[in-house]
């Protein structure tokens, strides 16, 4: 159990509140800023920024402030009632597939009560998403969550939990991008145990799941089991027949035991696979990070420790008055085109100043992301600090709302006495949280991850997220600064999750909310400060050439220049479709900020056969339709032009 916590910093006394399980109060930042950011700099500069963080009301409630930001403009892809997407690391829920088809799971619910909540799926056929209903409706016929995606031979799987029974379903389509589904029987359920929380990932027939125990002390529902001495520990299972059976069920890796564990939890792991290399990287306030590798398919495993908690096993009785850094338990594992691991994870710092009872506290407002690096076997900050700090006051400001929990099934009176009416923290993770990594063919690896940005609040006084972005172009030795992705006026981007094959873009599948926090964690029905609502399911193609150069928009300086490409530019993300095509065709198209748009079409003599005009259209992605009405059979070429770009492809008519 966490408690209550009041820290004191040498700048400002930070504000805390009663709540429980308990979080605590802020957390610490780390300097940085524009410039690439090597390890060795960004850790010696941790203690410049030590004690930065402040919760305030005064410039929240002077309202949104974005000033020089431009606003992103991305592609819906489906929408749910159901909003909340994980409760610490996101899993892989999108795909790219060799010349550039994606898909997309998320669950989803056409009801607000959740009774129809399941696996939301659509498709990108190279540059089209299929028909995006609203809400999406689920692929299975029974009520799962959490799902994962991969493809085995031509069919692509969806594996999802059943949360109220435990263990798994898997449906799979006729063919990749298939809207007809057909799920098998459940598997890996255990009698009197509800293992879920799964995250699912294969090579071939070999599928690889890790997973958990729900736990329930109310009366008639069985609680979550104790094995090794860890209660309710993260298990691991192996399929060599692509999902039929599975010969390896629920097992705990080597080393897994209560020698420097002593409990598990839902979605603090994540699992990576590479051929026959499994990665399984897992950890959270109170536990080693650790990292599971095998190299034959799962049948063994290596463990390593890559950041030790020093008072592991964890018992009560222990001080811990030094707060060490330790994991937040949002996680992401990513094994490179060598087979090399990379690991991420939120920093947190914990504390526990009262052996006389079973609870400690830690610090929700740290805002760092921690990376370690097989090859080297070191690990660093790669993120954090000033590297947030928009209105260069050298503090990072944001609401007290962002870093609490509700109290008693209410918003904290402390809150309300300050003019904010509401809570956004998700779990127990901290404030900078939630990363997603891919890679390309060139070896350069970017990290998603998930941040409250200053100076923009939502109607309840509390910071809304934005997705930020860094990139490492020599295998992690050196970082280059958060680039800020999403940027969507008045709105939260949350629970992004990265395609990890990064081919001209990185692909990013994410949910957009005009309240910061979730219904499920953060409303109060007293207070009613988070109705459920339709939340969208966005997709964004962001052109590696853009983030490799820095010309994303930076966070730095609102008044101040910012390092943005002054050319106008834009991108074609795939092909145009259908194509061919009759009547009408589309095409996702990225800008580099803010233009008028043309679609001119010629004919294969060069002469142009018509004209479509977009004005002022906002930075980001965009679908656009070519109309094809009149035009006869044949080869065409469109072009997409700004005032200072453009770019042709060749498209077919088939009237």
């Amino acid at each position: 159990m966490k408690k209550n916590l009041l820290i004191f910093t040498l700048i400002m006394p930070f504000l805390a509140f009663s709540q429980k399980p308990n979080p605590n109060k802020f957390g610490n930042s780390t300097a940085g800023g524009p410039e690439k950011i090597s390890p060795k700099q960004i850790a010696s500069d941790f203690h410049t920024f030590d004690s930065l963080v402040q919760t305030s009301t005064a410039k929240n409630n002077a309202g949104n402030k974005r000033k020089t930001i431009p606003y992103y403009n991305f592609v819906k892809v489906g929408s749910t009632w159901y909003d909340l997407q994980t409760n610490a690391s996101m899993g892989r829920r999108i795909i790219v597939y060799p010349g550039g088809k994606v898909s997309a799971v998320w669950t989803t619910s056409t009801d607000a009560a959740y009774t129809l909540r399941g696996t939301g799926y659509n498709h990108y056929d190279l540059t089209n998403w299929g028909t995006v209903a609203n809400p999406t409706p689920r692929i299975e016929t029974v009520r799962l969550g959490w799902p994962s995606i991969g493809i085995n031979g031509t069919k692509e799987w969806v594996m999802g939990h059943d949360a109220t029974n435990g263990g798994f379903l898997m449906s799979t389509n006729t063919s990749v991008g298939s809207t007809t589904w057909t799920s098998g029987s459940q598997i890996l359920d255990q009698p009197l145990r509800r293992p879920i929380w799964g995250r699912i990932a294969n090579s071939g027939d070999y599928f690889h799941c890790i997973a958990s125990y729900a736990d329930s002390a109310m009366a008639g529902e069985p609680r979550a089991p104790r094995i090794n001495g860890v209660f309710a520990p993260m298990t691991y299972s192996r399929s060599t027949d692509g999902g039929v059976n599975w010969d390896i069920q629920h097992s705990l890796l080597p080393g897994y035991d209560d020698t420097r564990f002593t409990v598990g939890g839902g979605d603090e792991y994540s699992i990576d696979v590479k051929d026959s290399i499994v990665a399984i990287l897992m950890g959270d306030h109170l536990k080693d990070v650790t990292l599971w590798k095998s190299t034959d398919n799962g049948l063994t495993f290596t463990k390593t420790i890559i950041d030790s908690f020093k008072y592991a096993p964890y018992s009560a009785k222990n001080l811990m008055l030094d707060t060490p850094f330790v994991c937040d338990g949002s996680v992401n594992v990513l094994i490179d085109n060598a087979g090399m691991v990379h690991a991420f994870w939120g920093a947190s710092r914990v504390l526990d100043e009262d052996t006389t009872d079973e609870t400690y506290s830690f610090f929700p407002g740290t805002a760092l992301l921690s990376y370690w690096n097989e090859n080297t076997k070191t690990k660093a900050f790669i993120a954090g600090g000033a590297q947030f700090d928009r209105n260069q006051n050298s503090l990072l400001d944001f609401s007290a709302g962002n870093i609490n929990i509700l109290a008693n099934g209410q918003v904290p009176q402390a809150l309300k006495n300050a003019g904010i009416s509401s809570v956004a923290r998700l779990g127990n993770t901290s404030v900078l949280h939630m990363p997603s990594a891919g890679i390309d063919a060139n070896g350069n690896i970017f990290v998603t991850f998930s941040y409250p940005l200053e100076e923009d609040v939502d109607p309840n006084n509390v910071n809304l997220r934005d997705i930020m972005i860094v990139h490492s172009t020599d295998g992690g030795n050196n970082w280059e600064a958060a680039q800020d992705i999403t940027q969507i006026e008045g709105f939260e981007e949350e629970f992004a999750s990265v395609a990890k094959t990064v081919d001209g873009f990185v692909h990013v599948l994410f949910q957009k909310d005009a309240t910061a926090g979730t219904n499920l964690q953060n409303n109060s029905t007293i207070d009613n400060n988070h109705p459920a609502d339709v939340n969208e399911m966005m997709y964004a193609a962001i052109p590696v050439s853009k983030i490799l150069d820095n010309s994303i928009k930076t966070i730095i300086g609102t008044t101040g220049v910012d390092r943005f490409d002054a050319n106008k530019e834009v991108f074609v993300v795939s092909q145009n479709f259908p194509n061919p095509f009759d009547n009408s065709s589309e095409v996702i198209i990225w800008l580099n900020t803010t233009s008028d748009v043309s679609i001119e079409i010629t004919n294969i003599s060069g002469q142009v056969i018509s004209t479509q005009s977009y004005t002022d259209l906002g930075a980001g992605n965009h679908a656009l339709m070519m109309n094809g009405e009149g035009l006869t059979s044949g080869v065409y070429f469109y072009t997409v032009k700004t005032a200072t770009h453009a770019v042709t492809r060749k498209m077919i008519v088939n009237n």
